[in-house]
């Protein structure tokens, strides 16, 4: 017997197990997760038979619209089954188990980070469409300029970051996480052996979340500063985080670096009609964090 619900408060163990058993993340990783995030309202658990099989998190968050207006929403996270009970629909169930779970809680939408090309068209399947990009762009660290001596990057806090973060996107459509999920990422970062910074350029201020893909490789999951300030930020982070390259990530509407593309990054399917009209169909929202 197939039986889909909310998760309860004694079954974040055995949702552990699970995580370690279908993507085998480090358990550090895991457990900061249900440090800063966890809900068990907002964890969906399918069992059958009482053993669980599949599950996935709903992270809330909320949508600054065109014009202004917000949007409230979740995230699809951490969607996973056991191995043993891989292609066997489960993952698609819970997914229309989210939007009778969501629109009885009055969420105006729910989004998604595909966590490869090939899910955004499964995504699709399942009425979602790609509403939000990014901006890329790939240097090897002989590329980037000399530090000047007025430019700095400083680890700051979730809060302290969310408050430059909700500045510099002010007018741009974009995602809002609250200080849970900013601080998540903040864990993220550190353990891989970055974190979050605050960054002055050519007196200009930014932030930066940032990670280590391996030892020679720095990733900025979101450098928020204009194009012009960025070869002097990224030169003060050679010197405090060095490796060989970068790959940085900025919003797609924003300028962008020679050699810069735009690529698809997250999904959306909206429950509220009003809100889908006004967020249009040709919106490049800007997500950032995908918590990959």
């Amino acid at each position: 017997m197939i039986d889909i619900r909310p998760s309860r408060p004694e079954e974040a163990e055995a949702q552990k197990k699970l995580w370690q058993l279908a993507f085998g993340d480090d358990p550090r990783y895991i457990d900061w997760f249900y440090q800063c995030c966890w809900q068990p309202e907002n964890m969906l658990l399918l069992l059958e038979d009482d053993q669980l099989l599949s599950m996935l998190a709903l992270l809330p968050h909320e949508l600054t619209l065109p014009g202004g207006e917000r949007a409230k929403a979740y995230y699809i996270y951490a969607l996973d089954s056991d191995p043993s009970a891989r292609s066997k629909g489960y993952g698609r169930q819970l997914l229309h188990y989210v939007d009778f779970h969501l629109t009885a809680r009055g969420a105006d939408c729910v989004t998604v980070v595909p966590a490869e090309p090939s899910l955004f068209k499964f995504f699709g399947t399942v009425g979602f469409s790609t509403a939000f990009s990014t901006r890329k762009v790939e240097l090897m660290r002989g590329e980037t300029k000399a530090a000047q001596p007025e430019d700095a990057v400083s680890p700051v806090s979730p809060e302290a970051y969310n408050a430059i973060r909700e500045r510099l996107l002010e007018g741009t459509p974009s995602v809002h996480y609250g200080t849970g999920l900013i601080r998540y990422q903040e864990g993220m970062g550190r353990l891989s052996g970055g974190g979050l910074y605050r960054v002055m350029a050519a007196g200009v201020e930014g932030c930066a979340a940032v990670e280590y893909v391996d030892a020679d490789s720095v990733l900025f999951k979101e450098l928020l500063l204009p194009a012009a300030q960025i070869p002097r930020a990224l030169a003060v982070f050679a010197e405090l985080l060095p490796g060989r390259r970068c790959h940085v990530r900025t919003p797609a509407s924003w300028d962008g670096l020679p050699g810069s593309y735009i690529q698809p990054f997250g999904m959306i399917k909206w429950y509220q009609r009003d809100k889908a009209r006004l967020w249009g169909e040709d919106a490049k929202g800007y997500m950032g964090l995908g918590f990959d």
